[in-house]
């Protein structure tokens, strides 16, 4: 780890570990802390320009065996497991800052990790509950019509990712396209497989084969707890959204705290400064 944090500027992120966890914080005099959770094989990095950028408070999580240049070469860590150390987590927050509000950020199976944590939150009546501003959801997945990437690693063996790289690549619709998934699979190869493979087979595993029901109940659990919701879609879900609001509205939510946003960029164009920033000052973190 001593090479990621030499390449950060002096005084402005710091490098934390929690348990198996670890993560970036960058700490400011704001109203509301927000915690990041990153997609499928990527890390706490995503949102390093973010917070780098941003006089907020921000703390973007590496899950277990994640974090760039690991070398602590874990036993695959199950999802479930990482719900209740990212619900640790969370909890240590809000108790070293109880004058701050909580916004929850995920990316893709970041998304997905939000809306477990509203589950087992929700799951007890005596389970503590966090002070949440807002939800964050880029591009959380509705079913496993959404799972393309997540269904190659969770086939793909663990011991050789080199067969399923180079098919994740064949996916590419254009040059950009190419050039956004060849940077995916670097940053993948760099991993340890059997961290990304685990998390795949479990996220499949959640998720029903088709329909939207099963989205909308979970989008309810995260409603009960949080202010506000934002939903933002890449180009590709629009043939998704009308199920998704239908399924929200299905579920009796009070939707006037759910906003869907469809965009026109790529599913990883969703993590750029300005996309987050815009979004983040919608839930009043920024």
């Amino acid at each position: 780890m001593a090479t990621l944090l030499s390449s950060l500027p002096s005084g402005s992120l710091t490098y934390k570990s929690f348990g198996q966890l670890s993560y970036l914080e960058r700490v400011a005099d704001s109203p509301t802390v927000t915690v990041f959770f990153h997609g499928l094989g990527l890390d706490a990095t995503d949102y390093q320009g973010y917070l780098e950028s941003h006089e907020t408070h921000g703390i973007a999580v590496n899950l277990a065996g994640y974090a760039p240049r690991a070398t602590d070469h874990l036993s695959p860590v199950p999802v479930r497991q990482h719900v209740e150390m990212v619900a640790a987590l969370v909890r240590r927050i809000a108790r070293d800052q109880p004058e701050k509000r909580i916004v929850l950020a995920g990316f893709s199976l970041g998304a997905d990790l939000v809306l477990q944590l509203a589950e087992h939150w929700m799951s007890s009546p005596g389970e503590w509950r966090p002070p949440l501003q807002g939800a964050l959801l880029l591009d959380p997945n509705v079913n496993r019509s959404t799972m393309t990437i997540s269904r190659l690693f969770a086939a793909a063996d663990r011991r050789d990712p080199l067969p399923a790289l180079k098919k994740l690549v064949e996916l590419a619709p254009d040059l950009d396209g190419f050039r956004s998934l060849c940077t995916y699979a670097s940053r993948i190869a760099a991993k340890d497989f059997g961290q990304v493979r685990q998390l795949a087979d479990d996220m499949m595993h959640y998720w029903e084969p088709a329909g939207y029901d099963q989205f909308g109940a979970r989008v309810a659990r995260v409603v009960e707890i949080a202010d506000s919701v934002n939903i933002v879609l890449s180009a590709d879900y629009q043939e998704h959204l009308s199920g998704m609001e239908s399924a929200v509205q299905g579920q009796g939510a009070d939707t006037a705290r759910v906003s869907f946003h469809i965009t026109e960029l790529d599913h990883f164009g969703l993590i750029g400064p300005s996309v987050l920033q815009r979004q983040l000052k919608s839930l009043g973190s920024d």
